[in-house]
């Protein structure tokens, strides 16, 4: 579809991080890597800057730090002590790094420009690099499993299905998200990017702007209202229950991304590029 919005002011609502900012992720994973050692961790990065969704301004990082001779296959779960056990270890060895504090899931280190959290984790696999790894969170008092070395395998698959549509397209939504709801967990990053991975590859054909509308038409077609199924990228588990994607804050989600769907549809029709951009900013609550 022929529209006035330019290709380069819509790209900047998917802009990824500077290189800059991805040179001091890596420095912070080598730093933590180093500090915990190969012998008892295996590190990894996660999340966002590891799967390529993170966003221009990202300011946190992600490592995850499996416990060698921990877990494995078949293996019972640890007690809330082994958990804090484990949780004091971590952060006595990073301690060198700066200050650290203890969150519901990680090790918090307050580090300049860039905020770095260090998940501890067992494996539930043959190895400590194999997936499942499992969690834990003080809040809940419950182990949770994660597939982080699938989910970074089947998005690069995605993404190289839709020729880097996928990843954009995440990209896109998650500032839309955002600008909707600020720091509200109505749609968490991870839902989100699960949402948009079970859509089909053809719909991501377009460029950006266009693509934005064809996928909010197709999630509010596919996922009417709060009641259905959606699986993880990688792993077990629907994440529209109440455990996870709970029912009033998708509905929320639902509602608000009809209203910019329909916003961003009316930027499209303009053939004036000015009221074109205004109509695209109304979709993202004025940005």
């Amino acid at each position: 579809m022929r529209h006035a919005l330019d290709n380069e002011f819509v790209l900047n609502y998917a802009r990824p991080p500077a290189d800059a900012v991805r040179s001091q992720a890596i420095q912070h994973h080598q730093q933590v890597r180093a500090r915990l050692g190969d012998t008892d961790y295996v590190t990894f990065l996660q999340g966002s800057y590891s799967n390529d969704t993170a966003l221009a301004d990202m300011n946190d990082v992600d490592i995850v730090a499996v416990r060698r001779g921990m877990g494995g296959t078949g293996s019972a779960p640890l007690s809330a002590e082994q958990w804090s056990t484990l949780f004091r270890a971590v952060g006595d060895k990073l301690a060198p790094l700066g200050p650290w504090k203890q969150e519901d899931k990680c090790i918090r280190l307050n580090t300049p420009g860039v905020r770095v959290d260090i998940v501890p984790a067992i494996s539930l696999g043959n190895t400590p690099a194999e997936d499942p790894i499992t969690i834990y969170s003080f809040r809940t008092g419950r182990q949770k499993k994660n597939w982080p070395h699938g989910h970074q395998a089947r998005g690069r698959q995605k993404s190289d299905a839709t020729h880097g549509h996928y990843k954009q397209a995440v990209r896109l939504f998650k500032y839309w998200k955002a600008c909707c709801f600020g720091s509200r967990k109505v749609a968490p990053s991870y839902y989100l990017e699960s949402l948009l991975y079970s859509l089909p590859n053809e719909l991501y054909a377009g460029d950006l702007a266009t693509n934005f509308v064809t996928l909010a038409g197709e999630i509010g077609r596919r996922y009417p209202s709060a009641h259905g199924s959606l699986s993880r990228i990688a792993g077990e588990g629907n994440l529209l229950s109440p455990d996870e994607w709970g029912a009033d804050a998708f509905r929320e989600f639902l509602g608000r991304l009809a209203i910019a769907r329909a916003d961003a549809e009316r930027a499209l029709r303009e053939i004036d590029s000015e009221r074109a951009r205004s109509a695209w900013r109304a979709a993202f609550n004025g940005r």
